[in-house]
């Protein structure tokens, strides 16, 4: 039992095209020796271009190779190797750095000062996400990972290891990419909603809206790009062509126990577990219990020509190896029989305890040949050699994923406006205007129904503080709200069309005030009278809700009532 075929895959074997391999396990178990091994053996028997990543805070593999790393690429002196130490806060913080660079962009788009208070509000929503993606369990190792992918992508390696965190990261990493996506899902849904009432608080149309709308288009594009990035981790790790997951782990109770638990966590979130490596193991060379009882006779009756003093430390010596030999073969047998096992108990690798410490690329090596019986060899390696070239990964996925997310409310408001007839008070959006291109963005009111000549209608908006009127055809338009039916005794002019603005703008904070009436949240609210207080709170500043998102507690509650404003 090795891993030669952790090796055949990654030379193209059934089919396989292995571009990522994650090692992990409880700490101190040889986690970090164990991948820094499997690294080398990759660079040595694929002919593959390896990158050894290590995105666990406490970085080992600078001690593991007796070599100086850091988060750029460096080799350790074995060809084909290129090892790097990620900082996940590092990288976070890098993360964080372009939210708080857009914040400054948005208050500079609106040209506002450090009295322009709903300037600052934007400015405050930004920051709100900041820590809300800050706190999220797992999302600064997802985050490096994402970062890793690329690496792949440009074609500079053919193949990544990670050195992961011990157990606990790594299981708050599986489910961190639901938590994130959701969290920024609920963000883009909010969008137009918080832009909307900025755009009320300040006047539409007014000589600003075009740099708002380009923030807001950046704000956007940030907000995908980052879920994207997310959606590729959640897709690496899922991957059953690309990735492989290796556990690594010793024969007794804490860390069987807890390779158990691993395992069904990885196969709850179909992420491939294809090695077990059982470290340290005197299982082959301790002496039997009947091999014990009879040394301790000859000890006895002083049957060995041997000092006393050292015979006394040598039947010792043997008492515990065969105490930890009985040990470790009752928790390797427990561990072979686990439901989880079934699938991979050819693929446990068992690596005997050495007589010297293994540290530095020589000593890697020679640990490194514990672990395989018959790798590939040169000529074999060869003729998986060539290179892919630089590619895109997941992005069909991605795509299809995105497409088919797409709910029944979307559809349904594209229908609409597919079958829209412009009606006086309807609100849209510009967009599309090749030669008034300043246009585009802003929002206004339908003014006069649709031409059947011109094929065009008028449309009234402000624009540099001055109301206007622009004659639009449909495809120029977005439909943002239908016109309210007039009460009896109204008439229908500009001028109330254009009044309608703000009040279509300001109706989801008029529901979310009136949250606290519906009679399931007063429910909740006698239940949990702390909801009442969060409600208000993200009734003030919507944004706040990603606060509130990782409150076991409160975070049921929140979302419920965010489904109830329909944000």
């Amino acid at each position: 039992m090795s891993l030669d075929s952790l090796l055949w895959s990654a030379i193209g074997h059934n089919n396989d095209d292995l571009k990522f391999i994650f090692v992990g396990g409880k700490g101190g178990v040889g986690k970090t020796t164990s991948s820094s091994a499997i690294a080398t053996l990759l660079a040595q028997h694929c002919n593959k271009r390896i990158l050894l990543v290590s995105t666990d805070p406490a970085h080992s593999l600078s001690d593991a190779f007796r070599c100086e790393f850091s988060n750029e690429p460096t080799s350790p002196g074995v060809e084909n190797l290129h090892v790097m130490e990620v900082d996940p806060t590092e990288t976070m913080e890098r993360e964080l750095n372009k939210w708080a660079d857009l914040a400054k962009e948005i208050a500079l788009a609106n040209g506002g000062g450090e009295g322009d208070n709903e300037e600052n509000d934007m400015v405050k929503k930004v920051k709100q996400f900041q820590e809300w993606l800050s706190g999220i369990p797992g999302i600064d190792e997802a985050t490096a990972l994402s970062s890793a992918i690329e690496h792949i992508e440009s074609d500079k390696y053919d193949l990544i290891v990670f050195d992961t965190a011990p157990t606990g990261h790594t299981l708050k990493l599986l489910a961190m990419p639901d938590v994130l996506q959701a969290g920024i899902e609920k963000l883009q849904g909010w969008q137009s909603t918080l832009w909307g009432y900025w755009d009320v608080m300040k006047g539409m149309g007014s000589s600003a809206s075009t740099k708002r709308f380009h923030a807001k288009e950046e704000v956007a594009e940030m907000l995908e790009n980052y879920k994207k990035g997310i959606q590729k981790v959640a897709l690496m790790l899922q991957d059953q062509r690309r990735t492989r997951f290796v556990v690594v782990c010793i024969a007794e109770y804490l860390s069987v126990s807890e390779t158990q638990r691993l395992l069904r966590e990885l196969k709850k979130n179909k992420v491939r577990a294809s090695h077990i490596i059982v470290n340290q193991l005197v299982v082959d060379n301790a002496l039997s219990r009947d091999e014990l009882t009879e040394l301790e006779e000859l000890a006895e009756v002083g049957s060995l020509m041997l000092n006393q003093d050292l015979l006394s430390k040598t039947v010792h010596a043997c008492r515990l190896t065969t105490a930890r030999k009985g040990i470790q073969e009752k928790y390797l047998g427990q561990l072979k029989s686990f439901p989880e096992m079934k699938e991979i108990l050819d693929c446990i690798c068992e690596v005997p305890l050495l007589a010297e410490e293994v540290t530095g690329t020589d000593a890697l090596l020679r640990f490194a040949k514990h672990m395989v019986r018959n790798p590939p060899s040169a000529a074999e390696s060869a003729l998986n050699s060539a290179s892919s070239g630089p590619m895109r990964l997941y992005e069909d996925q991605l795509e299809n994923k995105n497409t088919s997310d797409v709910g029944g409310d979307e559809k349904k408001d594209e229908g609409e406006a597919k079958s829209w007839t412009p009606a006086k008070g309807d609100s849209v959006r510009i967009k599309e205007l090749a030669k008034a291109a300043q246009y585009n963005g802003l929002e206004g009111v339908i003014s006069n129904t649709l031409d059947p000549e011109t094929d065009r209608c008028g449309v009234q908006i402000e624009y540099n503080g001055k109301s206007k009127t622009l004659a639009l055809q449909i495809k120029n338009m977005t439909l943002l709200h239908k016109a309210k039916k007039a009460k009896s005794g109204n008439t229908d002019n500009a001028a109330s069309s254009v009044s309608d603005v703000a009040p279509s703008a300001e109706q989801p904070m008029s529901k979310a005030m009136a949250l606290l009436e519906d009679p399931e949240i007063k429910a909740l609210v006698e239940s949990n009278p702390k909801f009442k207080d969060a409600v208000e709170d993200c009734i003030n500043n919507p944004m706040s809700f990603m606060k509130y998102l990782s409150d076991p507690e409160m975070s049921p509650l929140i979302s419920k009532a965010m489904a109830k404003l329909k944000f």
